[in-house]
Protein backbone atom coordinates (compact mmCIF):
# COMPACT_ATOMS: atom_id res chain seq x y z
CA UNK A 1 0.00 0.00 0.00
CA UNK A 2 2.81 2.51 0.47
CA UNK A 3 3.77 2.61 -2.58
CA UNK A 4 -0.09 3.39 -3.61
CA UNK A 5 0.00 5.91 -0.91
CA UNK A 6 2.73 8.48 -2.46
CA UNK A 7 1.47 8.05 -5.75
CA UNK A 8 -1.66 9.68 -4.06
CA UNK A 9 0.17 11.98 -2.82
CA UNK A 10 2.31 12.96 -6.18
CA UNK A 11 -1.18 13.57 -7.73
CA UNK A 12 -0.81 10.10 -9.85
CA UNK A 13 -3.47 7.56 -10.85
CA UNK A 14 -3.28 3.88 -10.59
CA UNK A 15 -2.34 1.61 -7.63
CA UNK A 16 -4.54 -0.54 -5.32
CA UNK A 17 -6.40 0.71 -2.20
CA UNK A 18 -4.82 2.22 0.63
CA UNK A 19 -6.38 1.48 3.97
CA UNK A 20 -4.86 2.66 7.27
CA UNK A 21 -6.49 3.77 10.82
CA UNK A 22 -5.30 4.99 14.11
CA UNK A 23 -5.49 1.68 16.71
CA UNK A 24 -3.31 3.95 19.56
CA UNK A 25 -6.79 4.69 21.22
CA UNK A 26 -7.74 0.93 21.26
CA UNK A 27 -4.15 0.27 22.67
CA UNK A 28 -4.83 2.22 25.18
CA UNK A 29 -7.93 0.43 26.43
CA UNK A 30 -5.58 -2.97 26.43
CA UNK A 31 -3.01 -1.48 28.56
CA UNK A 32 -5.87 -0.48 30.91
CA UNK A 33 -7.77 -3.94 30.71
CA UNK A 34 -3.89 -5.53 31.46
CA UNK A 35 -4.05 -7.63 27.98
CA UNK A 36 -1.71 -5.20 26.19
CA UNK A 37 1.22 -6.73 24.22
CA UNK A 38 4.62 -5.58 25.33
CA UNK A 39 6.03 -5.68 21.68
CA UNK A 40 3.66 -2.83 21.33
CA UNK A 41 5.74 -0.43 23.55
CA UNK A 42 8.63 -0.84 20.66
CA UNK A 43 8.18 0.66 17.16
CA UNK A 44 8.80 -2.75 15.26
CA UNK A 45 6.24 -3.92 17.63
CA UNK A 46 3.94 -1.83 16.94
CA UNK A 47 4.82 -1.72 13.10
CA UNK A 48 4.07 -5.37 13.24
CA UNK A 49 0.52 -5.55 14.86
CA UNK A 50 -0.56 -2.78 12.42
CA UNK A 51 0.59 -5.41 9.20
CA UNK A 52 -0.82 -8.22 11.49
CA UNK A 53 -4.59 -6.26 11.11
CA UNK A 54 -4.11 -5.06 7.48
CA UNK A 55 -3.41 -1.82 8.11
CA UNK A 56 -0.62 0.34 6.13
CA UNK A 57 0.88 1.88 9.07
CA UNK A 58 1.38 5.15 9.64
CA UNK A 59 0.30 7.19 12.93
CA UNK A 60 2.79 7.33 15.77
CA UNK A 61 2.75 9.71 18.35
CA UNK A 62 6.24 9.21 20.23
CA UNK A 63 7.86 10.88 17.55
CA UNK A 64 5.00 12.70 15.46
CA UNK A 65 5.44 15.96 16.49
CA UNK A 66 8.18 18.33 14.22
CA UNK A 67 8.65 21.10 17.09
CA UNK A 68 8.86 20.94 21.27
CA UNK A 69 8.70 24.04 23.16
CA UNK A 70 11.30 25.70 25.10
CA UNK A 71 10.55 28.56 27.17
CA UNK A 72 12.95 31.04 28.59
CA UNK A 73 14.12 31.27 32.21
CA UNK A 74 11.17 33.76 33.38
CA UNK A 75 8.35 31.74 33.02
CA UNK A 76 8.17 28.64 35.56
CA UNK A 77 5.91 25.29 34.89
CA UNK A 78 5.00 22.61 37.18
CA UNK A 79 3.02 19.64 36.99
CA UNK A 80 1.08 17.29 39.60
CA UNK A 81 -1.35 15.20 40.89
CA UNK A 82 -3.43 15.28 43.97
CA UNK A 83 -6.28 13.06 44.22
CA UNK A 84 -7.21 12.16 40.65
CA UNK A 85 -6.52 15.80 39.43
CA UNK A 86 -3.30 17.05 37.30
CA UNK A 87 -2.75 20.26 37.47
CA UNK A 88 -0.25 22.11 35.22
CA UNK A 89 0.61 25.22 35.85
CA UNK A 90 2.97 28.19 34.12
CA UNK A 91 3.85 31.15 36.22
CA UNK A 92 4.80 34.62 34.34
CA UNK A 93 5.80 38.06 35.95
CA UNK A 94 2.20 39.14 34.72
CA UNK A 95 0.71 36.17 36.47
CA UNK A 96 -0.13 32.39 36.59
CA UNK A 97 -2.45 30.38 34.51
CA UNK A 98 -3.22 26.59 35.48
CA UNK A 99 -5.08 24.18 33.77
CA UNK A 100 -7.09 20.64 35.74
CA UNK A 101 -7.70 17.39 34.17
CA UNK A 102 -8.92 14.37 35.29
CA UNK A 103 -8.81 10.46 33.83
CA UNK A 104 -11.94 8.96 33.03
CA UNK A 105 -11.51 5.12 33.52
CA UNK A 106 -14.68 4.06 31.85
CA UNK A 107 -13.54 6.00 28.37
CA UNK A 108 -9.54 5.69 28.79
CA UNK A 109 -9.02 8.84 28.42
CA UNK A 110 -7.66 12.48 30.22
CA UNK A 111 -10.93 14.88 30.13
CA UNK A 112 -9.92 18.60 30.59
CA UNK A 113 -12.28 20.12 33.81
CA UNK A 114 -10.77 24.10 33.65
CA UNK A 115 -8.42 25.34 30.99
CA UNK A 116 -5.56 27.91 31.03
CA UNK A 117 -7.64 30.70 29.97
CA UNK A 118 -10.70 32.07 31.58
CA UNK A 119 -10.07 36.02 31.78
CA UNK A 120 -8.58 38.76 29.99
CA UNK A 121 -5.95 38.81 32.83
CA UNK A 122 -5.33 35.23 31.99
CA UNK A 123 -4.72 36.24 28.19
CA UNK A 124 -1.88 38.65 29.31
CA UNK A 125 0.17 36.04 30.69
CA UNK A 126 -0.56 33.74 27.78
CA UNK A 127 0.92 36.50 25.68
CA UNK A 128 3.75 36.57 27.82
CA UNK A 129 4.59 33.03 27.72
CA UNK A 130 4.47 32.48 23.87
CA UNK A 131 6.75 35.76 23.69
CA UNK A 132 8.83 33.91 25.72
CA UNK A 133 8.68 30.83 23.62
CA UNK A 134 10.59 29.27 21.40
CA UNK A 135 9.80 26.23 19.33
CA UNK A 136 12.60 23.83 18.45
CA UNK A 137 12.39 21.03 15.36
CA UNK A 138 12.75 17.49 16.61
CA UNK A 139 11.87 14.47 15.67
CA UNK A 140 13.49 15.55 11.62
CA UNK A 141 17.00 14.57 11.83
CA UNK A 142 16.49 10.70 12.06
CA UNK A 143 13.29 10.82 9.93
CA UNK A 144 15.12 9.29 6.88
CA UNK A 145 16.20 6.72 8.93
CA UNK A 146 12.87 5.47 10.22
CA UNK A 147 11.36 6.06 6.49
CA UNK A 148 13.74 2.89 5.83
CA UNK A 149 12.15 0.67 8.70
CA UNK A 150 8.90 1.70 8.00
CA UNK A 151 9.12 0.52 4.92
CA UNK A 152 9.90 -2.69 5.08
CA UNK A 153 6.13 -2.73 7.07
CA UNK A 154 4.59 -1.54 3.68
CA UNK A 155 4.32 2.17 5.98
CA UNK A 156 5.39 5.82 6.48
CA UNK A 157 5.75 7.71 9.67
CA UNK A 158 3.90 10.68 10.25
CA UNK A 159 5.16 13.70 11.10
CA UNK A 160 2.67 16.78 12.29
CA UNK A 161 2.84 20.37 12.92
CA UNK A 162 1.76 21.56 16.21
CA UNK A 163 -1.91 22.71 15.98
CA UNK A 164 -2.14 25.96 14.84
CA UNK A 165 -2.82 29.12 16.85
CA UNK A 166 -6.73 29.11 16.60
CA UNK A 167 -6.93 25.55 17.22
CA UNK A 168 -4.19 25.85 20.02
CA UNK A 169 -6.31 28.78 21.78
CA UNK A 170 -9.31 26.86 21.56
CA UNK A 171 -8.83 23.04 22.21
CA UNK A 172 -5.23 23.79 24.35
CA UNK A 173 -5.55 27.05 25.91
CA UNK A 174 -8.90 28.94 26.62
CA UNK A 175 -11.45 25.95 25.25
CA UNK A 176 -14.20 26.30 22.69
CA UNK A 177 -16.45 28.55 24.88
CA UNK A 178 -14.34 30.81 26.70
CA UNK A 179 -11.67 31.23 23.99
CA UNK A 180 -14.78 32.60 21.05
CA UNK A 181 -15.52 35.24 24.01
CA UNK A 182 -12.02 36.42 24.23
CA UNK A 183 -11.41 36.37 20.26
CA UNK A 184 -14.23 38.87 20.39
CA UNK A 185 -13.92 41.12 23.06
CA UNK A 186 -10.06 41.40 22.87
CA UNK A 187 -9.72 41.12 19.60
CA UNK A 188 -6.62 43.48 18.88
CA UNK A 189 -4.73 40.92 21.54
CA UNK A 190 -5.66 38.16 20.12
CA UNK A 191 -4.43 38.60 16.87
CA UNK A 192 -0.91 39.92 18.08
CA UNK A 193 -1.24 36.31 20.31
CA UNK A 194 -1.43 34.43 17.10
CA UNK A 195 0.87 36.43 15.02
CA UNK A 196 3.13 35.53 17.57
CA UNK A 197 2.52 31.96 17.44
CA UNK A 198 2.49 31.61 13.55
CA UNK A 199 5.83 33.33 13.50
CA UNK A 200 7.34 30.78 15.42
CA UNK A 201 5.87 27.75 13.60
CA UNK A 202 7.24 29.85 10.53
CA UNK A 203 10.79 28.45 11.59
CA UNK A 204 9.47 25.09 11.97
CA UNK A 205 7.80 25.07 7.80
CA UNK A 206 11.48 26.30 6.96
CA UNK A 207 12.96 23.04 8.98
CA UNK A 208 10.21 20.46 7.22
CA UNK A 209 10.89 22.01 4.14
CA UNK A 210 14.75 21.38 4.28
CA UNK A 211 13.99 17.85 4.78
CA UNK A 212 11.47 17.43 2.09
CA UNK A 213 9.30 14.50 3.61
CA UNK A 214 6.40 12.69 1.81
CA UNK A 215 3.88 14.42 3.76
CA UNK A 216 3.21 16.77 6.67
CA UNK A 217 -0.13 16.36 8.74
CA UNK A 218 -1.72 19.34 10.27
CA UNK A 219 -2.89 18.58 13.73
CA UNK A 220 -5.56 21.17 14.08
CA UNK A 221 -8.37 18.62 15.17
CA UNK A 222 -11.02 21.14 13.13
CA UNK A 223 -14.41 20.48 13.63
CA UNK A 224 -17.25 22.86 11.55
CA UNK A 225 -19.19 23.85 14.23
CA UNK A 226 -16.40 25.18 16.33
CA UNK A 227 -14.55 26.76 13.64
CA UNK A 228 -16.11 26.95 10.98
CA UNK A 229 -17.32 30.58 10.75
CA UNK A 230 -13.62 31.57 11.86
CA UNK A 231 -11.36 29.55 9.57
CA UNK A 232 -11.59 32.13 6.77
CA UNK A 233 -10.40 35.27 9.17
CA UNK A 234 -8.55 33.55 11.81
CA UNK A 235 -6.68 30.48 10.17
CA UNK A 236 -6.68 30.11 6.36
CA UNK A 237 -3.97 32.89 5.66
CA UNK A 238 -1.55 31.09 8.11
CA UNK A 239 -2.56 27.80 6.15
CA UNK A 240 -2.25 29.30 2.73
CA UNK A 241 1.05 30.58 3.73
CA UNK A 242 2.61 27.52 5.12
CA UNK A 243 1.23 25.36 1.98
CA UNK A 244 2.69 27.39 -0.59
CA UNK A 245 6.14 26.88 0.99
CA UNK A 246 5.66 23.30 1.37
CA UNK A 247 4.22 22.50 -2.06
CA UNK A 248 7.22 24.41 -3.61
CA UNK A 249 9.58 22.03 -1.35
CA UNK A 250 7.50 19.34 -3.00
CA UNK A 251 6.11 18.06 1.19
CA UNK A 252 2.19 16.98 0.35
CA UNK A 253 -0.27 18.38 3.14
CA UNK A 254 -2.81 17.30 4.85
CA UNK A 255 -5.27 18.50 7.59
CA UNK A 256 -7.16 16.66 10.36
CA UNK A 257 -10.90 17.09 10.21
CA UNK A 258 -12.46 14.83 12.68
CA UNK A 259 -15.61 16.68 13.45
CA UNK A 260 -18.78 17.93 11.22
CA UNK A 261 -17.85 18.30 7.81
CA UNK A 262 -20.00 20.70 6.29
CA UNK A 263 -18.69 23.90 6.74
CA UNK A 264 -14.91 23.26 6.57
CA UNK A 265 -13.88 20.69 3.78
CA UNK A 266 -15.00 22.88 0.98
CA UNK A 267 -12.87 25.88 2.86
CA UNK A 268 -9.95 23.21 3.31
CA UNK A 269 -9.98 22.10 -0.13
CA UNK A 270 -10.07 25.58 -1.56
CA UNK A 271 -6.79 26.71 0.39
CA UNK A 272 -4.92 23.89 -1.12
CA UNK A 273 -4.63 20.82 1.20
CA UNK A 274 -3.53 17.36 -0.62
CA UNK A 275 -6.15 16.01 1.63
CA UNK A 276 -8.58 16.56 4.44
CA UNK A 277 -8.04 13.37 7.16
CA UNK A 278 -10.31 11.49 9.10
CA UNK A 279 -13.47 12.65 7.14
CA UNK A 280 -16.35 11.20 9.73
CA UNK A 281 -19.82 10.54 7.73
CA UNK A 282 -22.68 9.61 8.63
CA UNK A 283 -24.20 7.74 10.72
CA UNK A 284 -21.88 9.43 12.94
CA UNK A 285 -20.87 12.58 11.31
CA UNK A 286 -23.16 15.36 9.51
CA UNK A 287 -22.34 14.21 5.85
CA UNK A 288 -22.92 10.95 4.11
CA UNK A 289 -20.65 9.12 2.31
CA UNK A 290 -22.19 10.17 -1.14
CA UNK A 291 -22.21 13.84 -0.48
CA UNK A 292 -18.70 13.86 0.51
CA UNK A 293 -17.11 14.58 -2.79
CA UNK A 294 -19.73 17.19 -3.63
CA UNK A 295 -18.67 18.85 -0.39
CA UNK A 296 -15.42 19.31 -0.89
CA UNK A 297 -16.14 20.90 -4.40
CA UNK A 298 -13.05 19.27 -5.59
CA UNK A 299 -11.96 16.39 -7.91
CA UNK A 300 -8.54 16.15 -6.65
CA UNK A 301 -8.37 16.49 -2.87
CA UNK A 302 -7.98 13.07 -1.74
CA UNK A 303 -10.93 12.57 0.92
CA UNK A 304 -9.22 10.13 4.16
CA UNK A 305 -11.15 8.39 6.34
CA UNK A 306 -14.84 7.53 5.79
CA UNK A 307 -15.06 4.90 8.71
CA UNK A 308 -16.37 6.43 11.71
CA UNK A 309 -14.19 4.87 14.99
CA UNK A 310 -17.89 4.46 16.90
CA UNK A 311 -18.78 1.96 13.88
CA UNK A 312 -15.97 -0.50 15.62
CA UNK A 313 -18.11 -0.78 19.03
CA UNK A 314 -21.88 -1.75 20.02
CA UNK A 315 -24.45 -0.92 18.59
CA UNK A 316 -22.98 -1.30 15.31
CA UNK A 317 -22.44 -5.13 13.73
CA UNK A 318 -20.02 -6.92 11.54
CA UNK A 319 -22.61 -6.55 8.74
CA UNK A 320 -22.90 -2.84 9.00
CA UNK A 321 -19.59 -2.34 8.58
CA UNK A 322 -19.44 -4.43 5.58
CA UNK A 323 -22.52 -2.88 4.18
CA UNK A 324 -20.50 0.65 4.86
CA UNK A 325 -17.57 0.01 2.85
CA UNK A 326 -18.77 -1.03 0.02
CA UNK A 327 -21.06 2.03 0.36
CA UNK A 328 -18.01 3.68 0.46
CA UNK A 329 -16.10 2.05 -2.35
CA UNK A 330 -19.12 2.89 -4.48
CA UNK A 331 -19.37 6.54 -3.20
CA UNK A 332 -15.46 7.58 -3.65
CA UNK A 333 -13.81 4.87 -6.31
CA UNK A 334 -12.72 6.58 -9.86
CA UNK A 335 -11.28 10.08 -7.03
CA UNK A 336 -8.63 10.12 -5.09
CA UNK A 337 -9.40 8.85 -1.63
CA UNK A 338 -8.13 6.66 1.17
CA UNK A 339 -10.07 4.38 3.20
CA UNK A 340 -9.02 5.57 7.11
CA UNK A 341 -10.51 4.81 11.01
CA UNK A 342 -12.04 8.58 11.92
CA UNK A 343 -10.61 9.69 14.24
CA UNK A 344 -10.04 6.27 16.43
CA UNK A 345 -10.56 2.49 16.95
CA UNK A 346 -12.22 2.80 20.15
CA UNK A 347 -11.20 0.63 23.55
CA UNK A 348 -14.36 -1.15 23.23
CA UNK A 349 -14.15 -1.38 19.72
CA UNK A 350 -13.96 -4.69 17.50
CA UNK A 351 -10.12 -4.69 15.85
CA UNK A 352 -10.72 -7.65 13.76
CA UNK A 353 -12.51 -5.23 11.62
CA UNK A 354 -9.40 -3.84 10.55
CA UNK A 355 -8.59 -7.20 8.98
CA UNK A 356 -11.96 -7.85 7.41
CA UNK A 357 -11.65 -4.12 5.86
CA UNK A 358 -8.37 -4.93 4.02
CA UNK A 359 -9.96 -8.63 3.14
CA UNK A 360 -12.83 -6.40 1.38
CA UNK A 361 -10.78 -4.18 -0.28
CA UNK A 362 -7.92 -6.51 -1.40
CA UNK A 363 -10.66 -8.85 -3.04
Amino acid sequence: MLASFLKLLRGEEGGRIVWNGDITYWMTGRECDGTADPAWQTEEGYLACHRKLGLMPYYYYPKFLTAEPVFDNTVEYSRETINGVTTQRYRTPLGEIAEESVWAAESCSTGITKHFIETAADLDALRYLMAHRTLVPCNLDDYRERMVLWAEYDGLPSLGMPRSPLSSFLYEWAGVIDGTYLLYDYEDAVRDLFAEMAAQEDSIIDAVCALGPPLLHFADNLSSDNVGSLYAEWLAPMHRRWLVKLHAAGVATVVHLDGTVRGLLPQLAAIGFTGVEALTPKPVGDVSLEEMRAVADSDHLILWGGVPGAMFAPPYTRADMEMHIHRLLDAWSGTPFIIGVADQVPPDGDISLCRLIADMISG
